[in-house]
C-alpha cells in the first residue's frame, strides 16, 4: 500500500454539539446578565458581569472554531484578543470584590489578578498547542 492510502481524512461534523453549546452558553449568559441587573451591587452584580462576558467570549471562540474547522486548522491556540478579554474581565471582578473593603488597593488587585490570569492562560496555550 502507497502513502497515500494510509492517509486517510475523517471529519467528525460536530455542528450539532456546537450550537447546543453554544445556546446553553448564551441562555446562562442572559441569565447572569438579568441577575447583575437585579443585584445593583457586589459580589452578584460583578459576578453576573464577568459570567456574561466569558458566555460572548465563547461563543466567539466556537464560531472561530467553525471557520478554522472548515478551513482545515486543527489547532491554533486562544487567540490573544480571547486571553485579554479574560484576564481583564477577571481584573474587574476582583476590583469590584476589593473596592468594597480595602478601596485603597482596589486597583492594585484588579491589575494583579489580570496580569495573573494573563499568564496563566498563556500557559495553559503553550500546553495546549503542545499537546496536540
Amino acid at each position: 500500500m502507497s502513502p497515500a492510502q494510509h492517509t486517510q481524512t475523517t471529519h467528525s461534523d460536530d455542528i450539532p454539539g456546537t450550537f447546543i453549546w453554544s445556546g446553553v452558553v448564551a441562555v446562562m449568559g442572559l441569565a447572569a446578565l438579568f441577575v447583575a441587573a437585579r443585584a445593583g451591587h457586589g459580589m452578584p452584580y460583578y459576578g453576573g458581569l464577568t459570567f456574561f462576558v466569558f458566555a460572548v467570549l465563547f461563543i466567539f471562540l466556537m464560531i472561530k472554531r467553525g471557520y478554522d474547522r472548515a478551513d482545515g486548522i486543527t489547532g491554533g491556540g486562544l487567540p490573544v484578543f480571547a486571553r485579554a478579554a479574560a484576564s481583564v474581565a477577571i481584573g474587574y471582578l476582583m476590583f469590584g470584590l476589593a473596592a468594597e473593603s480595602v478601596p485603597e488597593k482596589a486597583s492594585l488587585t484588579g491589575i494583579v489578578a489580570a496580569v495573573v490570569v494573563f499568564a496563566l492562560l498563556a500557559v495553559i496555550d503553550r500546553i495546549a498547542i503542545r499537546a496536540q
